[in-house]
């Protein structure tokens, strides 16, 4: 009966989970730029700091939210927003509010010759790349091979139900932003995800808001497969922990991309462009891969886990706005439920 209150739930005062993390400035502080961010602050720290090398007179403060929270709290402010600019991953709520008049155009030099399909109108821009991965913890795979593909995977449930009763882990989508986008492009590849869903409800499984989340539970050995999570954390847990161990499916690996926007009531516009053009240079892009992302142009060169079969980019194009709307996303979200909840 979940899904039957989803509507009231979105009107329900929203209790925020949020991290606060200030950059002070290194100079003489002038001014405080204010980011919104569904990206984990410690995959950022380099390179606003090495903004702030530049710009010394900056102060930063980067509020964590996940990506949901994110784009709640920005439209629950409104033009009282403190945010000048938003980060994040869930391209379909980013494009939204770029679609509702959230944002703010930006025009330079450096954005004037990015390639087509990483901007959107000059109001929304890729910074990173992200692929999307499988994450089993192998010690609790026991005598099994890894599932190279989503069909292995299937079989390997059915085969062994016992071992992966309670221990499979996803996003709920009903909390996060980038969960409910992965979840409807995985749908519109072909019938093995509807499988797939079905196998992951019969035995129970756990949902959580965040890949690191997910992670956890697979590195404490609480969990045996993460399923949908995205790959710069993977790649961080893997090197940390090796009984974990990452796949990109055969059969089609999703890469979505990081998005940044100017708040339409940034406080500080021309200081959230000029982070944005170095978010986008060659020096912040080298920022951002010694954070653990995958820069935007040369992903490949950070690349921890090779995906073995086509890479299916999810595009920055009005085509993700439909799932989004009121009724069309609460049908999903039903379907979703009586998937997982059988």
């Amino acid at each position: 009966m979940r899904w039957l209150l989803w509507p009231l739930l979105c009107l329900l005062p929203v209790a925020w989970a949020e991290e606060r993390i200030r950059l002070p400035a290194t100079g003489v502080e002038q001014t405080q730029l204010v980011l919104y961010s569904a990206t984990d602050y410690q995959h950022l720290v380099p390179l606003l700091q090495a903004f702030q090398r530049r710009r010394p007179d900056v102060a930063i403060l980067l509020v964590d939210f996940n990506s949901q929270q994110l784009h709640q709290r920005f439209l629950q402010e409104g033009a009282s927003s403190p945010a000048d600019l938003l980060l994040s991953s869930a391209m379909d709520l980013q494009l939204k509010l770029v679609n509702d008049g959230h944002a703010r155009p930006w025009r330079s030099e450096r954005t004037e010759v990015l390639p087509p399909g990483i901007h959107w109108r000059h109001e929304l821009f890729a910074f990173t790349v992200e692929p999307v991965v499988m994450v089993f913890n192998r010690t609790l795979l026991g005598p099994h091979s890894l599932p190279r593909s989503r069909q292995e995977l299937l079989a390997l449930l059915r085969r062994d139900p016992a071992r992966f009763q309670g221990r499979i882990h996803t996003y709920d989508i009903t909390q996060s932003g980038v969960g409910y986008l992965l979840a409807t492009q995985d749908s519109l590849q072909g019938e093995s995800y509807g499988r797939l869903l079905e196998a992951f409800g019969g035995l129970s499984v756990r949902l959580n808001e965040s890949s690191n989340q997910t992670l956890d539970e697979l590195a404490e050995g609480r969990a045996i497969l993460g399923y949908n999570l995205l790959g710069s954390y993977v790649a961080a847990a893997v090197e940390k922990h090796p009984q974990l161990a990452a796949v990109a499916p055969r059969d089609y690996s999703l890469m979505l991309m990081r998005l940044a926007l100017i708040s339409r009531y940034a406080r500080h516009p021309q200081l959230a462009g000029e982070l944005l053009d170095f978010m986008l240079s060659p020096a912040g892009q080298a920022a951002l891969a010694e954070g653990g992302l995958l820069p935007l142009l040369t992903p490949e060169a950070g690349l921890t886990v090779r995906p073995e079969g086509p890479v299916t980019p999810i595009p920055l194009t009005p085509a993700l706005l439909p799932a989004l709307d009121r009724l069309d996303k609460q049908g999903f979200i039903r379907a979703w439920e009586s998937s997982i909840r059988p």
